[in-house]
């Protein structure tokens, strides 16, 4: 399991404070995530040189039912494997679920007893990965470079030929990837940079496109019950 500190997010909602929590593997990379709209603030990811790089803009956000609920305040609590945000949403109650593995992977996992629309928008920075090209992982896609004209859904994710022990094994934040449905859904990789980023999802609605700063990265769709994200970091040399 990551380790995981909690701190004051200096920001009041609703006259309550609001909270982040610093999500931290044995590699030393370090994902926040805060109470203010269950959304990721930050990613900070070692490059094969062993340098901190802060991957995210601030632009990253979470979608509820095509709205942006930034400034709710959700119920935070600390799992075993993450950081779990509960709100109650236009009647209807979600929670997401923020992990970080040894492996590098981020996975978010959405819960929900009624049909609802989540979309969780990473935006990425393009200071920090320049040039990045992408390839949405379905039949006959190619590797394309991000423009301001286009943007790339994903409505049939590829399958993909997983076996188990094939991503490593961390007991504190197991991801299964077999049995939850996940496809691979997307390729980032920024050849300036030498980082890749590999997207699985269960989700349909995946999309990509450039924005000021960088890139959103979109996954998201209508489920009931549960539906999982896993954004795995690499370094190439």
């Amino acid at each position: 399991m990551p380790s995981i500190k909690k701190e004051s997010f200096g920001k009041v909602v609703d006259g309550r404070d609001t909270s982040v929590w610093t999500l931290r593997n044995t590699k030393g990379n370090e994902l926040k995530v805060t109470d203010c709209g269950a959304r990721i603030v930050s990613l900070r990811f070692r490059d094969k040189d062993f340098t901190n790089r802060f991957l995210l803009t601030d632009a990253s956000t979470v979608l509820v039912d095509g709205k942006d609920f930034a400034e709710i305040l959700w119920q935070g609590e600390q799992l075993f494997e993450g950081v779990k945000f509960t709100a109650d949403i236009n009647g209807k109650t979600v929670s997401i679920i923020y992990s970080l593995s040894n492996d590098n992977e981020i996975s978010i996992r959405y819960e929900s007893a009624d049909e609802i629309d989540i979309t969780a928008q990473l935006a990425f920075s393009a200071e920090v990965l320049p040039d990045i090209d992408f390839r949405a992982c379905q039949k006959g896609a190619a590797w394309e470079k991000i423009s301001d004209a286009k943007s790339y859904p994903v409505t049939e994710p590829a399958e993909v030929m997983l076996e188990v022990g094939m991503f490593g094994y961390d007991p504190g934040c197991p991801i299964d990837y077999l049995d939850a449905g996940l496809k691979n859904a997307a390729n980032l990789f920024s050849d300036a940079a030498s980082i890749e980023i590999i997207v699985y999802a269960t989700q349909d609605n995946i999309g990509v496109q450039a924005i000021d700063g960088g890139f959103a990265l979109k996954t998201g769709g209508k489920f009931v019950g549960k539906a999982q994200t896993v954004y795995m970091l690499k370094n190439r040399k």
